[in-house]
């Protein structure tokens, strides 16, 4: 691990991961945002996967109730939000990195068709993607529609941090900078190596993950009790499948939302074959004496206890104050960054490169 580290520790220091860059990352986001005149009351983003994961996750947390996610194919959903928005009232920000993303491009169309009669597609249509020759750039230019340039050396997974987060996510809170400060905090901890005795470093999961997956532990179990910090999971997901799925090397992340799945998995979990590990994500509702919150925490101690009465490794316990709104941002920063920094280190361990995802062309091979 110590070989690792110090690759990743000096690749942070000369700035070539432009993903973790924060002084430019401030910058740049200063910069669109402070142009940016695209105020509405209601957003709907068009994206998959990366491309609308991270902020999707943030605003659940904070419980936003004026943004959607058009992140499906789901025809009968996309209309029945329609109808009940004020479109007017609505803007539509449209994200692919690459610009070919054929779910983007065929809801792209579909809205086009869909509202050119009712709306200024002008004002209402924001675009975020490369500037390149794929089809979205070239439609929204053609129709005179703004467009916010995607930079080509961040990932989607990886673009937290980015116009393909912290736009989205700035239209829908004013303290989106609040995010940069757990991200500071994650990467001056792990360049000084030096963590809180109740803070979970990313070089102590990695290691417990590699030592994990190498002795036959291919499944990450992630308990989350608290709905809001579902899509916090579905980003997760994606960032350590996408990210580690190579050469026979990387385990399978499993979202399971609690209390309901005891009532469908546990059994598995707790009898099925040893091949999972455990992590525990929790909703901090701090001195709440609601008794539904009081009783989703006393499960989660259950369960605690239970996992460690069953010898089933449980690597992560960890909590969210969602109620705090100057602590929440700030602490998803961190959990952000941690987790990229946890991903470059596994993939070091496990030789594999973490931004490829050769693989998921096979199946964009048989599109038609």
């Amino acid at each position: 691990m110590s070989d690792a580290y110090q690759i990743i520790k000096q690749n942070i220091v000369e700035k070539k991961y432009p993903f973790l860059d924060v002084e430019n990352l401030k910058k740049q986001h200063l910069k669109e945002k402070n142009n940016l005149d695209f105020t509405f009351k209601n957003y709907i983003i068009i994206g998959i996967g990366g491309s609308s994961q991270g902020s999707k996750a943030v605003s659940s947390i904070l419980r936003n109730d004026n943004i959607f996610y058009f992140d499906h194919l789901s025809s009968k959903q996309i209309e029945k939000t329609l109808l009940a928005v004020d479109l007017l009232s609505t803007g539509f920000i449209f994200i692919s990195k690459s610009g070919n993303t054929s779910e983007v491009l065929t809801l792209f169309d579909h809205l086009v068709d869909e509202l050119k009669s009712k709306l200024d597609l002008t004002k209402h249509f924001l675009v975020i993607t490369e500037k390149n020759t794929a089809p979205l750039y070239s439609l929204a230019v053609h129709m005179g529609i703004s467009i916010i340039e995607h930079d080509k050396n961040i990932g989607g997974r990886f673009s937290i941090f980015s116009h393909t987060g912290l736009i989205p996510i700035s239209l829908i809170s004013n303290n989106v900078e609040q995010l940069f400060l757990g991200l500071e905090k994650s990467l001056d901890n792990f360049i000084n190596n030096d963590y809180e005795i109740i803070d979970i470093s990313p070089l102590s999961m990695a290691n417990k993950k590699y030592e994990l997956i190498s002795n036959g532990k291919k499944i990450s179990v992630m308990l989350f009790y608290g709905d809001e910090l579902v899509e916090l999971g579905n980003w997760l997901k994606q960032l350590f499948a996408e990210s580690l799925g190579k050469q026979n090397f990387g385990y399978l992340p499993i979202v399971s939302k609690m209390t309901q799945d005891q009532h469908s998995l546990l059994q598995l979990y707790l009898d099925g074959p040893r091949d999972k590990f455990f992590e525990i994500y929790s909703s901090d509702y701090i001195d709440s004496n609601d008794f539904i919150n009081i009783t989703l925490s006393n499960h989660k101690e259950a369960m605690i206890k239970t996992l460690e009465s069953e010898n089933l490794p449980i690597i992560r316990v960890d909590s969210y104050e969602v109620e705090n709104s100057k602590k929440i941002l700030p602490q998803l920063g961190y959990i952000f960054s941690n987790s990229i920094l946890e991903v470059l280190l596994l993939s070091e361990l496990g030789r594999v490169d973490p931004f490829g995802q050769d693989a998921v062309e096979k199946q964009k091979n048989f599109l038609k």
